[in-house]
């Protein structure tokens, strides 16, 4: 990892080797606090498509405002909602064996794909971050959805376009449950976008979301 600079690394979990990208501040030193984003990627989770969407979704605002971010690229054990989520407790405490986060917990964000694992992972680790983020994302299947009631103690935000119905109605059924359960959520179904919501691409709503949630 280069303070100040976005960089490629690999760490073995479990026996299987994981590749991952951070973004790291400038002046940032191994062992020190920080506000830390684990993001997960979009799509098919490959190491091309990890680093493309670090880059340039989360890189810049993450330099700016101090952030550390480290988004895994998915293992040939799968996605992370078809299996390779049992990998990620002991990714996270290799991600505390060089950065503490602040707070105590990171942060958690997805996009599409990325936005599923988030829900997923917090169904297992309900306590395990400070916040989550999806744009967009969805609790998918009974199991996730059952555990949505355990989340109420943390802020959870969803973006959705408002063209991409099927996401709609699928971040729709997360809000309600959510909502129900007395969350801080906020869904917002955004005027004039798709599956990509080109409004959140620069980083800079999305970090102003993090930001309010430290």
């Amino acid at each position: 990892m280069t303070p100040g600079a976005q960089s490629v690394g690999r760490v073995t979990i479990d026996d299987t080797p994981i590749d991952y990208v951070a973004v790291t501040p400038d002046g940032f030193e191994a062992g020190d606090t920080a506000p830390v984003l684990l993001a997960m990627p979009p799509g098919g989770q490959d190491l091309s498509l990890t680093e493309s969407v670090t880059a340039g979704v989360y890189a810049t605002e993450a330099l700016a405002r101090g952030w550390v971010v480290v988004s895994p690229a998915a293992p040939e054990s799968g996605l992370y909602f078809e299996g390779s989520e049992e990998l990620i407790p002991g990714f996270l405490d290799w991600m505390e064996t060089w950065v503490s986060p602040e707070g105590d917990r990171p942060h958690l964000a997805g996009i599409s794909n990325g936005g599923i694992s988030s829900f997923r992972l917090v169904a297992e680790q309900p306590d395990a971050f400070a916040s989550v983020l999806v744009f967009p994302g969805f609790a998918r299947g009974d199991d996730d959805k059952a555990a949505l009631a355990d989340l109420a103690d943390i802020p959870v935000r969803l973006f959705v376009g408002e063209q991409d119905t099927n996401w709609v109605s699928s971040g729709q059924t997360t809000f309600d449950v959510l909502d129900e359960a007395g969350a801080d959520v906020v869904l917002e179904i955004v005027p004039g976008e798709g599956h990509s919501i080109g409004t959140l691409r620069d980083g800079v709503r999305v970090f102003d979301e993090l930001d309010a949630a430290r």
